[in-house]
């Protein structure tokens, strides 16, 4: 059995701590710590070269999917060849039991057993295409930008219960009446530019095949694409429902059988986004809306319905993206009969 050699990263805004092990069982192992930039990470495999003699084709890299801060080193890896696994932080979390340290040092040796610990599950990084990554930027400024005029709303409502006694108070409503105007002016450019973006990519298929469904939006279709990196990085549909929250899961204990649940373990951006889908499909989509009266037939309250909605929703994307075909609203199934 050849060796491997695990290399545990846990990456920060503007360092990357590092630790290496060659067996879960490993006692004493090399620690460094490195500059979260090119310099730093031609370092890093000058010194991760000198550390063993495993060959560099059985080096594995494995760190946490932190958006930015990750992607910059992964990408340097991946280019060299390298493999790198990129993993949920609570799924490593979880199955790394109960933690008395916290230290960035620490967390890259957690990191690194459980890359030893569960090497079956390792899935090799794939660096996304230019558009997803200008998507990315794009939907989290929009994102702060929605926080804003909210926040500047927000005080231009409370204002307004005083603004016929009070001059600073008519002043200040005034002022955030002219902010949220031109938030709205800016949020409208960026989806302005998101749209333009999609649109002369390779992204282009894959979106218009998901907003041809009635309900779902731009910003849900494009954070799907951006979250499953265009859908090659799941191989089913319940894979996406697990990551977005909305499959269920069996929960029973000895002789107690307490149906299924929903697990935390969740993309709460994507979770909130088709949440608001499965509501508009739910008045706007014969389809869902005759699957969701069928629900409440059954007695389920309503965040079951809206669960089973997000569900099923994900399950139509995903089979109108591998299939290539637009989705059609009351369509009939010419073999339902025969079947």
């Amino acid at each position: 059995m050849k060796k491997i050699l695990f290399i545990g990263i846990d990456f920060s805004k503007s360092k990357f701590d590092v630790s290496i092990l060659e067996n879960i069982d490993q006692k004493s192992f090399a620690q460094e710590t490195f500059e979260n930039a090119e310099t730093g990470y031609k370092s890093f495999l000058k010194w991760v070269s000198k550390q063993s003699k495993i060959k560099r084709e059985d080096w594995l890299f494995c760190g946490e999917h932190t958006g930015l801060y990750s992607r910059n080193l992964s990408n340097f890896l991946a280019q060299k060849g390298l493999f790198v696994w990129l993993e949920n932080p609570l799924q490593i979390k979880w199955r790394s039991g109960v933690k008395r340290t916290k230290t960035d040092r620490y967390d890259s040796v957690v990191i690194a057993q459980y890359a030893c610990r569960y090497i079956d599950k390792a899935v090799a990084y794939k660096p996304a295409e230019k558009e997803i990554e200008s998507l990315q930027l794009l939907v989290a400024y929009r994102s702060r930008l929605v926080k804003s005029k909210v926040a500047i709303g927000t005080g231009a409502d409370e204002m307004r219960s005083v603004i016929k006694r009070n001059g600073t108070a008519r002043l200040i409503n005034e002022k955030s009446q002219l902010g949220v105007k031109f938030i709205k002016k800016q949020i409208n450019e960026i989806e302005q530019e998101m749209h333009k973006t999609i649109m002369n990519s390779s992204l282009k298929e894959n979106y218009l095949l998901i907003y041809s469904i009635k309900g779902v939006g731009m910003q849900t279709a494009i954070a799907l694409i951006i979250h499953t990196n265009n859908f090659s990085g799941f191989q089913t549909a319940r894979q996406i429902a697990s990551y977005c929250g909305s499959a269920p899961f069996q929960n029973e204990s000895g002789t107690k059988d307490k149906g299924s649940h929903i697990s935390n373990l969740a993309n709460k951006e994507l979770k909130v986004l088709l949440s608001q889908c499965a509501t508009s499909a739910m008045l706007y989509n014969d389809d869902i809306a005759d699957y969701a009266r069928r629900k409440i037939a059954e007695g389920k309250p309503k965040r079951v319905v809206i669960n089973n909605v997000r569900s099923k929703l994900i399950h139509i994307i995903f089979a109108i993206v591998k299939s290539k075909i637009p989705y059609r609203e009351n369509y009939l199934n010419p073999f339902a009969k025969s079947a």
